[in-house]
């Protein structure tokens, strides 16, 4: 078993199998997410979306949870910590929607796939604490000081 192990690792059989996993992740997760995103801009104002805010909850927890661990591009960790809170806040305040933020919760669940796709060992790490999230976002048990403040390191700090 060794030897077919080696040759298959010289023959580039399993460098050529990551990225081809890689691929079928994300465009697994895009498109059981890209309802999510669409549902985002479509959910009536007001309306209960305990199930849509349980998924947001997962997803943008571990994108949030990976812009916190690592330098991401732009605005994306304040931009994401924000979304999660307004998620957060939405489901304390009975699973209202409030579509005045379809489009940024939308804009951040395809940010924390880019994240999830592009960093998925480190997503790991943040998945049960996001499963967690999303489960109390769904049973309704979620308190709002669950989200904490986002803090910046030194020279970080937004003016």
């Amino acid at each position: 078993m060794t030897k077919l192990h080696s040759r298959a690792m010289k023959s580039g059989l399993y460098r050529k199998a990551a990225p081809m996993m890689a691929l079928m992740v994300r465009k697994n997760m895009e498109a059981e997410y890209t309802s999510v995103g669409l549902h985002c801009v479509q959910a009536d104002h007001q309306s209960n979306q305990t199930e849509l805010l349980a998924r947001l909850a997962y997803l943008l927890g571990m994108g949030a949870e990976i812009a916190r661990a690592i330098p991401v591009a732009g605005d994306n960790r304040p931009g994401l910590h924000q979304a999660l809170a307004t998620v957060v806040e939405m489901a304390v305040d009975g699973h209202r929607w409030d579509s005045s933020w379809g489009a940024q919760l939308s804009l951040a669940a395809d940010i924390s796939i880019d994240l999830f796709c592009s960093y998925s060992n480190l997503a790991r790490r943040f998945e049960p604490g996001a499963r967690l999230l999303s489960q109390q976002v769904m049973a309704g048990t979620v308190s709002a000081d669950v989200i904490r403040p986002v803090e910046f390191p030194s020279g970080n700090e937004m003016v």
